[in-house]
């Protein structure tokens, strides 16, 4: 499989959001909900086409691993009818047209009561996601908020919010959270099992090179945003990646090698071994320090 390379996003482009001490926290802001500007929900920009080029050879070399589960066809009648009044482009509201057409990928869940009665759970019932961070969506079929986040290290406060962060997020308003990532890899796609670059490659490449590792490494965020469909009993949950070299994403600003320097030494051991970076972290922070 050969996708598209290059999809970066300018540098300017990238959102910034790395604070110290690094927290695994929810990190969610509320999108306004009437006369929200163009974008808000979704984030659609020039690279429109490059992002669908590298989905459809996603879909069309890997279709089981990028889309699990049955989509709810008023489900995606609603994304298709919201992107079409936030973007003005029009998808046919089918998954194959929308997991094309949007630069996101997306989950729907379900909202299913218990049997007393009570407010139930959101459980994941269709994933089109092309582009993962290194997870499997296929693990991550029928699972609530819960089991979802249970592998994250040091998820203490997602879990402990975990009823609040379901309900305001799926059930009552739209919002939005950024994570950021950094990558040996700049491509979109990175699943497990064909990432093309691993960690010990951008090593090689760096003693191959300036011998400066963070010149190999690529700034990579997740824009994620909720649709919530009460009427419906379902949610929505988008993911927009997107990736730049990490070099020119410090160059936009005299101070963020220090602040990403600062977030990286404050990872706990078990952040460092769960986002992969045992290998590199200690280098990564000593490169950051003279950058």
């Amino acid at each position: 499989m050969t996708v598209p390379a290059g999809v970066f996003t300018p540098a300017a482009g990238m959102p910034w959001t790395v604070q110290g001490p690094f927290r695994m926290r929810p990190g969610l802001s509320r999108l306004a909900a009437e006369g929200a500007p163009p974008g808000a929900l979704f984030h659609r920009d020039a690279l429109a086409p490059a992002y669908a080029a590298a989905k459809r050879t996603v879909l069309a070399h890997q279709p089981a691993r990028a889309q699990v589960g049955e989509a709810d066809p008023a489900v995606l009648a609603a994304i298709a009818e919201a992107y079409a009044r936030e973007t003005g482009v029009l998808l046919a509201p089918e998954a194959d047209a929308l997991a094309r057409g949007l630069q996101e990928d997306f989950v729907i869940l379900h909202d299913e009561p218990v049997p007393d009665g009570a407010t139930g759970t959101l459980r994941t019932r269709f994933l089109s996601v092309c582009f993962p961070s290194n997870w499997v969506p296929q693990e991550k079929q029928g699972l609530d908020f819960l089991a979802i986040h249970a592998p994250v290290a040091d998820n203490a406060l997602l879990l402990a919010g975990a009823r609040g962060i379901v309900d305001m997020a799926f059930r009552q308003a739209p919002m939005l959270r950024h994570v950021w990532l950094l990558t040996p890899g700049g491509e979109l796609p990175q699943h497990p099992d064909t990432r093309q670059v691993r960690w010990e490659d951008a090593l090689a490449r760096a003693e191959a090179g300036s011998g400066r590792l963070i010149e190999q490494v690529f700034f990579r965020v997740e824009r994620q945003t909720t649709l919530p469909l009460p009427a419906l009993r379902r949610g929505v949950f988008f993911i927009r990646v997107m990736v730049c070299p990490l070099a020119q994403v410090l160059a936009v600003e005299p101070r963020r090698a220090e602040a990403l320097r600062a977030a990286l030494a404050s990872m706990t051991d078990a952040v460092v071994a769960y986002r992969g970076m045992g290998a590199v972290h200690a280098r990564l922070c000593a490169e950051l320090a003279t950058a």
